[in-house]
């Protein structure tokens, strides 16, 4: 199936760690920086935070599917998603290439 311009409705934007100079002279720290922001269909997997609800869990791990155009994207990057943060599982392209998904989880680390 190919993505359609009307399906990606989401704007999602992939950063990577980098290491900002302390202007004080201290030791350098890692932040995140952008690399690009792109435009994106988000599909959230329901059923594993159904489960995790129903299961009494204080906290829950969101997965979301990301359906992107092909580019280069590292697994070391994340994604921010309407202020949330995600980390990448894995990254598909799809057979004919025209597009590739992006599987993201919430929750597992805090930046």
């Amino acid at each position: 199936m190919t993505l359609q311009d009307g399906d990606l409705q989401n704007r999602i934007r992939f950063e990577r760690k980098t290491m900002a100079r302390d202007p004080l002279g201290g030791q350098d720290k890692p932040v995140w920086a952008e690399v690009v922001s792109v435009w994106a269909k988000a599909t959230n997997n329901l059923a594993a935070t159904t489960e995790a609800v129903a299961a009494g869990a204080d906290r829950y791990r969101e997965q979301v599917r990301f359906d992107i155009r092909p580019r280069q994207v590292d697994p070391q990057w994340r994604i921010v998603f309407r202020g949330c943060v995600f980390d990448i599982k894995s990254i598909a392209p799809s057979n004919d290439r025209s597009e590739m998904a992006i599987i993201a989880v919430a929750g597992l680390t805090n930046g």
